[in-house]
């Protein structure tokens, strides 16, 4: 009696089904792995089209974070050679990409990397710059000036989104800031009342708005500015109290009922940023104290359906 060896299987030889099984009990890290060993398994990952939701980016100096949250995945990479640390980024979401397929849903580029603005050139969903003051306390950051900060707008193809964060304050006019659905300023002293009659945003956020009066908002209202054919909520912070009297001043305004609006065509992607107040996860914003009043027009207007304020002390 004789017998013949037989091949012990391997993943690329077993059917789909079970191999299917297999490599849904790896992990990213294992799956990205495995497709570099051979061709034949980064195939047959690329076939699966297994969903990982789209991908967040964030890179600083020395350096950055790859993650998908939607498959609650992060990977960080780090070199103190800015042009290697960029270089390595472009390679390393290339690769990711290549094998789970996504968009960028958040690209967030430090300005400390002012220098290498030129070399930013994806397709995003929201773009950020910068970060909280509190993420930059004790650190040395680079000065950034409207042109070079120009050289990111125009490089980047952000589609929904942009948040312009600082630390210190991010100038520009770029046309591109207009007319993008979803806006948030940081360190905002610069804006002036000239700056929001420009504004086509749908989503509109601006913080530290120290050098925008009652005055300033109570004329943008009255121009009709606030019920263009965008807008849907815009917000106003700074450190000290508004005055909602002197910004409703003159625009026969009456005390109205609570209501609940609901941003149109909420996208959950908004939340990462801060471009809405606080908002729940199917976009409806509770409004409080709010008021109803008639434009020079004749349009009635519900203040806050459209208006939000915002102070630091309270």
């Amino acid at each position: 009696m004789s017998s013949s060896s037989r091949p012990s299987p391997t993943l690329d030889t077993l059917p789909f089904l079970p191999a299917t099984h297999i490599i849904d009990n790896l992990d990213i890290d294992s799956m990205y792995c495995l497709a570099g060993t051979a061709r034949v398994f980064k195939e047959f990952i690329q076939d699966l089209k297994i969903r990982t939701g789209g991908y967040n980016i964030s890179i600083q100096n020395g350096q950055y974070e790859i993650s998908m949250p939607a498959a609650n995945y992060s990977y960080y990479h780090s070199d103190r050679d800015v042009d290697y640390l960029v270089d390595s980024m472009h390679q390393d979401l290339k690769d990711f990409i290549d094998l789970f397929s996504g968009n960028i849903d958040f690209l967030q580029v430090d300005p400390n990397l002012v220098r290498h603005f030129h070399r930013f050139n994806q397709s995003c969903t929201v773009l950020s710059v910068g970060g909280q003051p509190h993420q930059y306390y004790g650190l040395k950051t680079e000065a950034c000036s409207p042109q070079q900060l120009d050289t990111l707008l125009n490089s980047v193809n952000f589609q929904k989104g942009l948040a312009l964060n600082g630390p210190k304050p991010l100038i520009t006019e770029n046309e591109k800031i207009f007319n993008i659905d979803w806006l948030q300023i940081r360190n905002a002293t610069w804006i002036t009342s000239e700056f929001l009659k420009k504004l086509k945003n749908k989503i509109v956020f601006l913080m530290d708005t120290e050098e925008l009066t009652e005055e300033h908002i109570n004329q943008y209202i009255r121009e009709g500015s606030i019920d263009n054919q965008n807008l849907q909520v815009i917000g106003f912070s700074r450190g000290t109290y508004w005055n909602k009297q002197a910004i409703l001043n003159g625009l026969g305004a009456v005390k109205a009922v609570d209501q609940i609006y609901k941003v149109a065509d909420f996208d959950q992607r908004i939340t990462t940023e801060l471009f809405l107040p606080k908002v729940s996860n199917n976009g409806d914003i509770k409004i409080e104290d709010s008021f109803d009043f008639t434009r020079n027009d004749g349009t009635k207007q519900t203040d806050c359906s459209s208006l939000h304020l915002e102070s630091k002390s309270g």
